[in-house]
């Protein structure tokens, strides 16, 4: 490709480009015109009524021994580490490696 050639090219793309524009300039132009004229009101002849109560969702509960905010500086009691640490085991460990395993599969397999 001579020098002239590649000037040829980029001055029609631009040109192109530059078609593209103000092609999409006009489009939202008019759509913006014609949206004023074709606004609707939709208007309801009855008004609603309620034949059953309101049936409200679950609240999510809290166990008892749930804490939002622990205070600064919270050592743990052995009461806490007993309650809360589970000490695993090679079962345990195993089961871990076989459901990580699973899902790593999966997401491989799902992959394009």
């Amino acid at each position: 490709m001579t020098k002239t050639d590649f000037s040829k090219l980029i001055k029609i793309s631009l040109i192109v480009l530059l078609i593209f524009f103000i092609a999409a300039l006009v489009i939202v132009f008019v759509s913006s015109i014609n949206k004023d004229k074709k606004k609707s009101i939709v208007t309801f002849n009855e008004d609603y009524t309620l034949l059953q109560p309101l049936m409200l969702p679950d609240e999510p509960s809290l166990p008892d021994d749930y804490y939002l905010v622990r205070p600064r500086n919270y050592e743990w009691t052995q009461e806490d580490v007993d309650s809360w640490f589970s000490i695993p085991n090679s079962k345990l460990l195993d089961e871990l490696h076989q459901a990580n395993n699973s899902m790593i599969n999966d997401l491989l397999e799902a992959a394009p």
